[in-house]
């Protein structure tokens, strides 16, 4: 039964709705204003977070359903989670390419006047350098310094822009600071969903059924028109580390896209992949998880994202004066890469220990198909972060190691990506 296939995993995720918001016409809101004003204070603690009411499935659902095995929750939807193995989808990715749906990823439309300038204000990094049908990876912080959320962030022009990121508080807290600007913020989980091809034939796919130039579109950038006769819009990034595209098609259209993709892909010898080979080849690149490697009360120093922090930036920023405190500075715990005994269980919150002191904990963990072992990302404290330390895992029944390695754990210069 279909009940019996679907698997529930914790997703934590707002609950305002999709609807267009323009500040100018509500200004005069008490609520509102006192909403704004409260927003340095960092969000509730997890166990608080509450799912939006009810369940969906995708646009994509009709054109995989019949293959699916598994499916998970994330963010308010269904996803595929396993359609044959996640080891063999794994290699779909690594060897040819894979199909996956990745709607949940929340696209958060801004635009107007002051688009560019209140998204400039929010973030670290200096989006006057970055040109217009370009996108880049970046981090809004609090004033803390603690981190909003992680998320791609797009820019078509500097009055249209796109925030494109997970379950986190990114909508409320654009929107909440967005309050008296020339500006609108709109979420659009339920009329934009995305789909991702990701894996060395991708390219080659892509440009056989788009109308617009993938071949050349660079990695991060932004590409619009029409993929197997659907209207859509590409950016090159994903959540592999490979060669890859991501995937924006309107809810209308979007089941009709990914069955061309499938076909598209299919006769390349890929397939359709599911959300735990996603997670296989994304700790192969050790890409970071919003809230099961880090959360609001770490800063970019602390989670290796300390390049995005921009000191020579003019414009000010939320959470500047934290971040310019915290520079220079060792943080007290660090997020390090780490090879397993065979005997460590795949265990979020297993226990470290250096010399009979305990020093942090695992955060996520898996088996590697590449590299044939067992690799986690982990917090430690600093002394037993640098590369080489032998931690050993605290366990009931038997003794076993983590060993402190460089990350990614494989391809560390990305090549595969930039290919």
């Amino acid at each position: 039964m279909f009940e019996d296939r679907l698997l529930l995993v914790r997703s934590f995720h707002k609950t305002m709705s999709d609807n267009q918001r323009d500040p100018r016409e509500v200004t005069n809101n008490a609520a509102l204003l006192e909403f704004a004003d409260n927003f340095a204070i960092p969000p509730v603690p997890r166990a608080r977070m509450r799912h939006k009411s009810g369940i969906r499935r995708s646009c994509f659902f009709p054109a995989y359903a019949p293959y699916v095995q598994m499916l998970k929750l994330h963010n308010h939807y269904l996803k595929p989670n396993v359609f044959s193995t996640p080891e063999t989808e794994y290699w779909q990715i690594r060897n040819s390419a894979g199909l996956l749906d990745v709607t949940g990823e929340e696209v958060i439309a801004i635009e107007g006047p002051d688009a560019l300038a209140l998204m400039n204000s929010l973030v670290p990094r200096d989006l006057e350098k970055l040109a217009d049908g370009h996108a880049l990876y970046c981090v809004m912080c609090y004033d803390h310094g603690g981190i909003v959320e992680d998320a791609v962030l797009v820019r078509f022009d500097e009055q249209k822009l796109w925030w494109v990121g997970g379950p986190g508080y990114s909508e409320q807290w654009i929107y909440g600071h967005s309050l008296g600007r020339e500006v609108t913020v709109t979420g659009h989980n339920d009329s934009l969903h995305v789909a991702s091809l990701q894996g060395p034939e991708s390219r080659d796919i892509l440009t056989e059924i788009a109308d617009f130039d993938a071949e050349t579109l660079p990695v991060f950038g932004v590409g619009e028109g029409s993929i197997a006769g659907v209207e859509a819009t590409v950016t090159r990034t994903g959540y592999t580390a490979e060669l890859g595209y991501d995937i924006y098609v309107d809810v209308r259209t979007g089941e009709r896209l990914f069955a061309a993709l499938f076909d598209a892909v299919s006769a390349r010898g890929g397939g359709l992949c599911g959300s735990a080979a996603l997670n296989l080849r994304r700790m192969d690149a050790a890409i970071l998880n919003f809230t099961e490697d880090f959360d609001w009360q770490h800063t970019p120093y602390d989670v290796g994202l300390g390049w995005m922090v921009d000191a020579e930036k003019s414009a000010d920023f939320t959470g500047r004066t934290a971040l310019e405190a915290r520079a220079g500075q060792e943080p007290a715990q660090k997020l390090v890469g780490l090879r397993l005994d065979d005997e460590v269980p795949l265990d979020p919150g297993t226990r470290l220990s250096l010399n009979g002191e305990e020093v942090g904990e695992i955060t996520s963990a898996t088996r590697s198909p590449a590299l044939e072992q067992k690799i986690a990302l982990g917090w430690v404290a600093s002394k037993a972060a640098r590369v080489g330390t032998v931690l050993e895992v605290l366990l009931d029944d038997v003794s076993a190691a983590a060993v402190v390695v460089k990350k990614p754990f494989l391809d560390p210069k990305r090549k595969l990506m930039r290919a």
